[in-house]
């Protein structure tokens, strides 16, 4: 298993768990002690977890594994997903891209799409519109640093700069309330801003968001034009019966 897999079943086993025993970890994921200390080291620096006496757990002020882990999860699924949704850009148009694991998982598809911009928070996604040379717009404001994405009043006001004609966002989960989700507070009011400006909103959502739940609902599913996931069973179509157009993609 190679290091960054490792780290991130380190994290799924501590936010099942919440607190194992450093050997058992070892045991779980056939690696000697010493190297489980070492892949712990660098999640400690990360703010990830927390070591304790011969035990790990998970840093309870971290509510969702980070993108540079969830982008290796299922990549190709993923992928699928993001290459349908960004079918949807017309050339020409202004898109503001999320920084979900899911939509990032096929951003290069945009680079056949002609004199499109590109309006964004994310770091990641600025960097890989760059690297494929896409005009992009990054919006300042202050820094999250486990999410890479920027937010605040300095995002909020140089998007009022832009009109979006495409808005591609993603969720953290919509098990319950009824609507797209997130856990980030703070993000809440760049994410309104964006739905407020664009002439479409798209969602990404992968099937697993339909068992997961966040805190905070950032959009209606009313207010989503565009709803792009895998093949639903009948309870959840009923669930996102609001969304008015929705894309079932094979798994």
């Amino acid at each position: 298993m190679k290091k960054q897999e490792r780290q991130k079943k380190i994290l799924e086993l501590l936010h099942e768990r919440e607190r194992i025993k450093i050997r058992e970890l070892a045991e779980l994921l056939h690696a000697s002690s010493e190297t489980i200390r070492t892949d712990l080291d660098t999640l400690v620096s990360q703010a990830l977890v927390i070591k304790e006496h011969g035990w790990a757990r998970v840093n309870k002020t971290i509510k969702e594994i980070p993108l540079s882990y969830r982008s290796q999860e299922d990549h190709s699924i993923k992928k699928g997903l993001s290459l349908r949704a960004f079918q949807e850009v017309k050339d020409g148009q202004v898109l503001f891209i999320d920084g979900g694991s899911t939509i990032f998982a096929g951003i290069e598809a945009l680079t056949y799409k002609k004199e499109i911009t590109v309006v964004t928070d994310s770091f990641p996604v600025a960097a890989k519109c760059m690297e494929n040379r896409i005009k992009t717009f990054f919006l300042g404001g202050e820094i999250n640093e486990l999410e890479q994405r920027t937010s605040g009043y300095f995002a909020t006001k140089m998007l009022e700069h832009f009109r979006i004609d495409l808005a591609i966002l993603g969720t953290l989960g919509i098990k319950d309330p009824d609507g797209f989700t997130t856990i980030n507070m703070d993000g809440i009011a760049l994410l309104r801003h964006v739905i407020n400006q664009s002439k479409k909103v798209l969602v990404v959502c992968d099937k697993k968001r339909f068992e997961d739940s966040a805190a905070y609902i950032y959009a209606k599913f009313r207010e989503v034009d565009i709803l792009v996931t895998h093949p639903l069973l009948p309870e959840q179509k009923k669930m996102v019966a609001a969304v008015k157009t929705i894309i079932e993609c094979p798994s």
